[in-house]
């Protein structure tokens, strides 16, 4: 998922786990920890774009990090409150908080002007608030927790971070290194409001209101409740999506191998399909809005014999392949380039005057049958970015 909601996720379980006992500081160490394992896109700065790709949502989210993770960083923040000024311990917590959202938002996908002015707006929105909040007496107080409940905090904080992850078409890699298999339900989009929007809630209502008084704990319960219901929405709707889509290919007297299916970005109403066949894939999309229930689908040739060697053969391809988890179609735009379409995250808009409109595109360059990655994926970018969004409404509405 988003930053954002990782960070919020982890606030509210952090504020669920030990803020009972220690008030605002389980939601600031809970942000802290729902964070830290998107700093592996750090990486593109050290790695090959390729390698790069490949270490996303990788080792940082295995289960057995955030268990070791949970064990050292529990013991050590105990040991600040135990030893430190606490108002500056949970200033410079505060502070980190921050500088690793605003770091994720920096480094995803690419670095901008527009994500430079963000992030540096949001460190400073950040300092100006801590200026002011932490001046007050009351963060010296005592910290009534012991070393388990910090480890508490941490693990919940940092393991509900690659499960969430996992029910996105992106997945993670939760299981190593015992198997690289990306782990991925495919029935929520990477940003999804109606997922984030009640944890938010929960939390503002909850912050508020002392550590001990009864409606703080339940308003952060009642934003978690609302969004794990919605969770469990998405995974009922997935199955309704399935059937609807293999329904559409027996009725075109479509054969397949195998297929999937998505939720397109932002919601969980238009749903993406793509089946596979010996030559083609099926693309199409449905909403539920949609006065009849049926995909329409379009062909989409794999054109995997323009590829000049073996995948297998390749480091880039054969890594490509993995992550698109085989489905992928390629294209020639010009001698010693290749075009990678990951069909997995659908596209924004696909009519034919825009069939390379895939969410997921890679640009790769070849040079005697060796094949180079030069950058992260891209996204559409021809034309009017909002002109897409609205093409998106609009297909949402239904047809």
């Amino acid at each position: 998922m988003d930053s954002l909601t990782q960070m919020v996720l982890g606030a509210a379980v952090g504020e669920a786990t030990l803020g009972k006992k220690v008030g605002n500081r389980a939601m600031m160490w809970g942000a802290v920890a729902g964070t830290l394992p998107d700093l592996d896109v750090i990486a593109n700065f050290f790695m090959t774009p390729i390698n790069a790709l490949a270490f996303h949502r990788g080792i940082t989210h295995a289960a057995i990090v955030s268990l070791i993770g949970a064990l050292i960083l529990g013991w050590l923040v105990h040991r600040l409150y135990k030893y430190e000024k606490h108002k500056w311990v949970a200033a410079s917590s505060w502070f980190i908080t921050g500088l690793l959202l605003s770091g994720s938002i920096f480094f995803s996908g690419g670095i901008s002007i527009e994500k430079s002015i963000f992030s540096i707006l949001l460190l400073a929105l950040l300092g100006y608030f801590i200026y002011k909040r932490y001046q007050r007496p009351e963060y010296n107080t005592d910290i009534d927790a012991t070393t388990g409940d910090w480890q508490r905090l941490f693990w919940w904080s940092l393991i509900t971070h690659p499960i969430l992850d996992c029910f996105t078409t992106y997945g993670t890699q939760i299981l190593l290194p015992f198997t690289d298999k990306r782990v991925a339900f495919d029935n929520i989009a990477v940003a999804d409001p109606l997922y984030t929007l009640p944890l938010i809630f929960g939390l503002l209502l909850a912050i508020r209101r002392p550590a001990n008084d009864k409606l703080r704990s339940a308003f952060n319960w009642w934003g978690i409740g609302i969004s794990s219901v919605y969770m469990m929405f998405t995974l009922a709707n997935k199955q309704y999506v399935n059937h609807i889509f293999t329904d559409s290919l027996q009725k075109q007297g479509i054969e397949y191998e195998r297929f999937m299916t998505t939720p397109t970005i932002l919601n969980n109403i238009l749903w993406s399909g793509v089946a596979e066949s010996d030559s083609v894939y099926y693309f199409g999309q449905y909403s539920l809005f949609d006065s009849k229930k049926e995909f329409i689908l379009q062909k989409i040739a794999k054109n995997h014999d323009l590829v000049k060697q073996p995948l297998e053969s390749d480091n880039t391809l054969k890594k490509l392949k993995w992550f698109s988890n085989g489905y992928f179609s390629v294209k020639i735009p010009e001698p010693g380039k290749l075009y990678w379409f990951d069909l997995r995250f659908g596209s924004i808009r696909l009519t034919p005057n825009h069939k390379d409109e895939f969410v997921f595109k890679f640009d790769l360059d070849e040079n005697n049958g060796i094949y180079t990655l030069n950058d992260q994926p891209t996204r559409p970018r021809d034309g009017d970015i909002g002109a897409m969004f609205s093409a998106l409404w609009n297909r949402i509405k239904g047809i």
